[in-house]
């Protein structure tokens, strides 16, 4: 609630680099009717894949991991998650909070009641007990390279946080209401805010994920459906951590900068778009455009991939044009292949 208090966010002197972010945001929010008239089976595939990817990411950011092959029965398959198992218990609890915004966000008040209600759903299926803010004050710290513990931040105690949540929920409400500052910096300074309360004895970064996108939706900004956020974020954590902690610095006295974790973030739902335009923004019409998308695609895998990679990010690409493109890729010195036949798996050369 610190970022919203004094008029901040009213004076803030915004530099053009970030006007410029805001523009190119607004740009493509217009875009997306233009968007969703692509195939569906397009977009229920990014969408797919785009529940996959958040759940990975933003439990990997936490330290929390499962291997691709695991994930992808448990939430593709279906297959039960073994309950002693504590990594899949809170990655299935990810993934359907998740769920619930992705098709819900409209009906899901930003109140602490239901956000409680989101980081119970949150540890559904752990031995945690979620629904509750903290009972312990807590700090934010890092491990140096020699072991020792860095304090970074010490966010708002225990027994300061239900008031000071309930404070922050209302303030945001009524900011939307009023309609009186840039959506995308009002979002922003939310989940600064949320994440300097740090509420939650456990979860409060995955929780913080939840929420913006919770918030985007509920403004008219609907990339994180169809382009996971999670992942771009988690492919630029050092940032992330970075940009936090200097916005974090002073904000118990209200003197905080807001403007680099605004940058960030605002980063990422820059790239987010423009992933999801370059996934379907090319007409089907066109000659060649389905090869275009593959390639697309194929350009912005981190690591090794296969073909169920492919199939799954390109669901409408028959076999030929995948083996068509992957052979062109290859010749041009652009990927490499590991294996043979069904076990074959390609890598990008940078």
């Amino acid at each position: 609630m610190k970022s919203f208090l004094n008029e901040k966010l009213n004076n803030m002197n915004v530099p053009m680099r970030i006007v410029r972010l805001i523009g190119i945001i607004n740009e493509y929010k217009g875009k997306q009717d233009l968007y969703s008239q692509q195939s569906p089976q397009i977009l229920e595939g990014l969408k797919k894949v785009a529940i996959i990817e958040s759940t990975k990411a933003s439990n990997e950011i936490e330290g929390i991991k499962i291997q691709q092959k695991r994930l992808e029965d448990i939430i593709n398959k279906g297959k039960p998650i073994n309950r002693e198992n504590r990594s899949e218990g809170e990655i299935m609890g990810y993934k359907e909070v998740l769920e619930t915004v992705h098709t819900s966000a409209e009906h899901i008040p930003i109140k602490p009641t239901y956000i409680l209600q989101l980081h119970r759903d949150l540890y559904k299926f752990v031995a945690s007990e979620g629904g509750h803010w903290k009972n312990a004050d807590n700090v934010i710290q890092e491990t140096l390279p020699d072991g020792t513990k860095n304090v970074r931040f010490k966010p708002t105690s225990a027994f300061e946080t239900p008031a000071a949540m309930e404070q922050l929920c209302n303030i945001i409400s009524e900011r939307i209401k009023e309609n009186d500052v840039d959506p995308l910096i009002m979002t922003s300074a939310f989940i600064l805010d949320f994440l300097c309360i740090h509420p939650f004895n456990d979860g409060n970064g995955r929780m913080a994920r939840i929420l913006t996108l919770l918030l985007l939706y509920k403004l008219g900004y609907e990339v994180g459906r169809f382009i996971s956020l999670e992942k771009i974020i988690e492919q630029t954590k050092e940032e992330y951590y970075h940009t936090l902690y200097q916005s974090s610095q002073n904000w118990h006295e209200g003197d905080h900068d807001l403007l680099p974790w605004t940058e960030y973030l605002l980063g990422i739902i820059v790239a987010a778009y423009r992933e999801f335009e370059e996934r379907v923004g090319v007409s089907d019409d066109s000659r060649g455009s389905k090869s275009e998308r593959l390639e697309n695609a194929i350009n912005h895998i981190i690591g090794e991939f296969t073909k169920d990679d492919i199939r799954r990010l390109c669901p409408d690409v028959g076999e030929s044009t995948i083996n068509r493109v992957l052979a062109k890729l290859k010749e041009e010195g652009k990927i490499d292949v590991k294996g043979k036949g069904r076990n074959a798996s390609w890598i990008r050369i940078n």
